[in-house]
């Protein structure tokens, strides 16, 4: 037998799992939820996702900074804190479903023959007809036509011809547009589900790619090679569309060969690489032409094209130079004592040059392309100045890699979605309790029934029903 004492603990546990199941079940919860999910979506829109840290100190300053990368706002979709409150919130959803599922399948599968026509006049809508004949009669007519209104019937009993018995006749129709609204909280809790395994481990990503050094994505374990990147121009010079020929390589066999376009993506083991941008590099250069300048008489020695990161001897000169770095639009942390591209633009381009000079490193000054600063970093140790008299950097094609793991579930969540507003808006539940009483020649018909919407559409048809007899 169980103690006392088992009885409080199992009375305590009880306790604290009703208090759980009124927790997640709780309408606040969801208020809550859905605020602080709409306000998560507003910042992801206001801030940029994904560009480099350095954006954004520059356009919010090391104070707001810290917050954002606190809570992750440069990647918000994949964050720790939103992928909770979807699952808090898809949580809500599956206990409130789990409440209310029990009535919902009762009313669709329950079928209640057993009722007095008292219950049929307290309906809303109710009538009494004379019908003159038998029950039996009555029954075949009744049947008839709520048969050839869609009607199932179901019915107590079947009683002999002349028999003095009651005849009680249940009829539904539409009975799954009770499970309209189910059917759609299911498909929002399967896209809920979705989305929070996307967040969870699904990730995007931007890359800038160029030709002829392939992207590896360690995610999948292959490479991305870009082969040719080309755009499209219209009569007037705007451009129309542009394209890059994407390769995939994967443990040394090329796999696969696509030309991509903007909304026409490569798909390959579940990653998906759309044409995002392009533009020119920001970071690197293909030539750097350096002009080399004798401080004595001010003429020019030579002008040298150099490859990014190779060092080349200039002949005669006892230099060997070599282009290390590159921006596009130059900017120096003075706290971090840090140059970095402050954009993508090239609006102040610079080059910085190692230059070697009999033997000896002599500096590593920044070159800029501007005319203007051309002797901002003086070399004394030179007998030559430097000047960046030209450059050519490479064009990169921007490609947004991405990889949705929840997408299947979020399609099938979508598809059930319609289905449920589908089934809640145009099919409607309707019932009809029959009692069917008879009397000497005639027999008296109680008529009532409910529906779950469309009132005025089920009165019109119970008055098409009552003027058939």
């Amino acid at each position: 037998m169980e103690t006392a004492a088992q009885t409080e603990v199992g009375s305590r546990q009880r306790g604290v799992y009703l208090k759980v199941y009124d927790f997640f079940s709780s309408v606040k919860l969801a208020v809550v939820v859905f605020f602080l999910l709409a306000t998560g979506s507003i910042l992801g829109t206001v801030i940029e996702q994904g560009l480099d840290p350095q954006e954004y100190i520059e356009r919010y300053g090391e104070k707001w900074y810290y917050w954002i990368n606190l809570f992750n706002l440069t990647n918000l979709y994949h964050s720790w804190w939103f992928t909770l409150l979807l699952a808090l919130l898809a949580t809500n959803l599956a206990v409130c479903l789990s409440k209310r599922l029990p009535s919902i399948w009762r009313a669709y599968y329950v079928v209640d023959c057993d009722f007095t026509h008292n219950l049929v006049q307290n309906l809303k809508n109710c009538t009494i007809i004379k019908f003159q004949g038998n029950a039996e009669e009555a029954k075949h007519k009744i049947a008839s036509l709520l048969k050839g209104h869609k009607y199932k019937l179901w019915v107590e009993n079947n009683p002999p011809e002349n028999s003095a018995e009651d005849i009680s006749i249940f009829a539904a129709k539409g009975r799954i547009g009770r499970l309209g609204s189910t059917i759609t909280h299911i498909s929002i809790f399967i896209i809920l589900t979705g989305t929070v395994v996307s967040s969870a481990i699904g990730f995007r990503s931007f890359y800038p790619v160029y030709e002829g050094q392939p992207l590896y994505v360690p995610q999948g374990d292959f490479y991305v090679s870009l082969d040719k990147f080309w755009i499209d121009y219209n009569e007037n010079g705007s451009i129309k569309d542009y394209f890059s020929k994407l390769s995939v390589v994967d443990h040394g066999k090329k796999m696969m060969t696509k030309t991509i376009q903007v909304n026409d993506p490569l798909q390959y083991k579940g990653f998906w690489f759309y044409q995002s941008s392009y533009g020119l590099a920001w970071d690197r250069v293909d030539k750097a032409l350096i002009r080399i300048i004798d401080k004595k008489s001010g003429k020019i020695v030579v002008e040298e094209a150099l490859d990014f990161r190779k060092e080349k001897e200039i002949k005669g000169t006892g230099l060997r130079l070599n282009v290390t770095n590159f921006v596009s639009h130059f900017a120096y942390d003075a706290q971090r004592k840090q140059v970095y591209a402050k954009s993508p633009e090239h609006e102040n381009p610079a080059v910085q040059l190692e230059i070697v000079e009999d033997g000896n490193l002599i500096a590593t000054p920044w070159l800029f392309y501007d005319p203007k600063l051309h002797n901002m970093f003086p070399i004394e140790k030179s007998k030559f100045d430097f000047i960046l008299a030209d450059y050519r950097s490479p064009q990169y094609s921007g490609l947004q890699m991405a990889k949705d793991p929840g997408v299947n579930l979020v399609w099938i969540g979508s598809g059930l979605l319609m289905a449920g507003l589908f089934i809640s808006f145009f099919i409607f539940h309707r019932r009809l309790w029959i009692k069917i009483e008879p009397s000497e020649k005639s027999a008296l018909i109680y008529l009532g029934g409910l529906t779950n919407k469309d009132s005025y559409g089920f009165e019109k048809e119970l008055k098409s029903i009552v003027e058939s007899f």
